[in-house]
């Protein structure tokens, strides 16, 4: 057995210690460096009120009206500042935190009792008032640190330059030769130190931002389970309307042909011994109405889940729902293997019910139908060039579609100024891993060498 080399832990040492070289270049040390040193002027303009109006509050206690008078302003403007704050630390950062404050309903006193009794609020003023104090520590450590590293790099060189052929750092006397490039020595230590130092305190002021700001992962799942629930619930009042349609288009469609044909075969039954020929007029008529009978219910399954989406995917659906259309729909499909059936359904009824707004309402001429993977979404967008003016708000066809997207954690989009052009644009989102037996994979070249 051969002894294991050690090169391989070569490459993380060579890694690291690159990374500490470029450190004080990287677009995250200036980002970091942005974000400590605009904290204390931002601190100031936006939590700094803040903690005074409160002061004041505490210090009028004895007049008890204008002291709850000033507390409630303090709550309401440390809600208003801290949304601004998460707004700067997006904006500086990228960090989203996301508000830990729930919608709440009912009279105003308990909304109010509700906000009162949130402990994100107070977190809320918790963070204003220690937000100051940091941001000016943090700002004081890294500037302190950054021209520390910089005077003492540089000092070698104003050292030689200096008439004096000395110079004073705090209480060091540097003189040039060796105590010259020991400074300078100590200086790219410290320079190749400050970037950690600047990401550290960047990274401890996020850190309470988001403790004291952001509701933690239990309001992130909290979150989810409202607006799960709230998808739940439309589901359930789409499903309904859903059905209602079905039992409409039954009762008014199908229904009253087979009642037309049980009437005429009823006649016909009559008619058979003293007049045939008219007896074979009225069974060809039931014939007619049979036949058109089929035809309503072949439609209304088509509409419930067309056999073409099961046997043949979104593509050759959505090419039968183009060549239907009363307007010419260019169709652009760039798919490399099948969704999952929920995910194919919901797109194909996006399209289905987009291409009858495009009929019914837009005065539309022509229209586009694109569908591709778009990251980790199924991106499925209808466009035409009609009249606009459709919303989701009022047309509870649209409606619908937005609740079955919704449903499955997508977003759907409605862009329709009036005078047009109107866009429907769905985001599904897909699994990371599809049953490889619903749609074939196009082959991959061996590897040369793999075995």
């Amino acid at each position: 057995m051969t002894a294991a080399t050690p090169a391989p832990t070569r490459v993380p040492v060579a890694r690291a210690l690159g990374q500490g070289l470029v450190a004080p270049l990287a677009p995250r040390t200036l980002v970091a460096l942005v974000h400590v040193v605009v904290g204390p002027p931002s601190a100031l303009v936006i939590s700094l009120p803040v903690v005074l109006v409160l002061a004041v509050a505490l210090g009028t206690l004895p007049v008890l009206p204008l002291s709850a008078l000033l507390f409630a302003l303090t709550l309401v403007g440390s809600r208003a500042a801290g949304h601004v704050e998460r707004f700067r630390i997006a904006a500086l950062t990228g960090v989203q935190i996301a508000s830990p404050h729930r919608p709440t309903t009912g009279p105003l006193w308990r909304r109010a009792l509700t906000w009162l009794r949130s402990g994100a609020t107070w977190k809320e003023l918790g963070y204003h008032l220690v937000v100051v104090p940091e941001a000016v520590v943090a700002c004081a450590v890294v500037v302190a640190t950054w021209s520390l590293a910089l005077s003492l790099v540089l000092l070698p060189a104003y050292v030689a330059a200096a008439p004096a052929e000395q110079a004073t750092l705090l209480w060091w006397t540097v003189e040039p030769g060796g105590e010259a490039l020991l400074a300078g020595a100590l200086g790219l230590v410290v320079l190749l130190t400050a970037p950690w130092v600047t990401r550290g305190l960047s990274r401890l002021g996020l850190g309470m931002a988001e403790g004291l700001l952001g509701g933690g992962e239990a309001a992130v799942l909290r979150a989810q389970v409202d607006h799960l629930a709230a998808s739940r619930a439309d589901v359930v009042v789409s499903a309904e309307e859903e059905r209602r349609r079905i039992e409409r288009d039954l009762h008014d469609g199908a229904q009253q042909r087979l009642v037309a044909l049980a009437m005429t075969l009823g006649m016909a039954k009559e008619k058979m011994d003293r007049d045939p020929e008219g007896a074979r007029a009225l069974v060809e008529e039931a014939h007619r109405e049979a036949k058109g009978a089929l035809v309503e219910l072949r439609d209304l399954a088509r509409g419930l889940h067309p056999p073409v989406l099961s046997d043949r995917g979104l593509r050759a659906a959505i090419a039968g729902l183009a060549s239907r259309a009363p307007v010419p729909v260019e169709v652009d499909v760039a798919l490399d293997r099948r969704a999952p059936p929920s995910i194919e359904g919901i797109a194909y009824f996006v399209i289905s019910e987009a291409l009858t707004n495009v009929a019914r309402h837009s005065g539309a001429t022509r229209a586009r139908v694109r569908v591709a993977e778009s990251g980790r979404d199924l991106l499925v967008e209808v466009s035409d060039d009609g009249v606009g003016g459709a919303s989701a708000e009022r047309g509870t066809g649209l409606r619908g579609l937005a609740d079955r997207v919704g449903a499955v954690d997508g977003t759907f989009l409605v862009s329709s100024p009036p005078g047009g052009p109107t866009t429907l644009r769905a985001d599904l989102p897909l699994p990371a891993a599809v049953d490889p037996t619903r749609a074939p994979a196009a082959p991959v070249p061996p590897t040369p060498g793999a075995s």
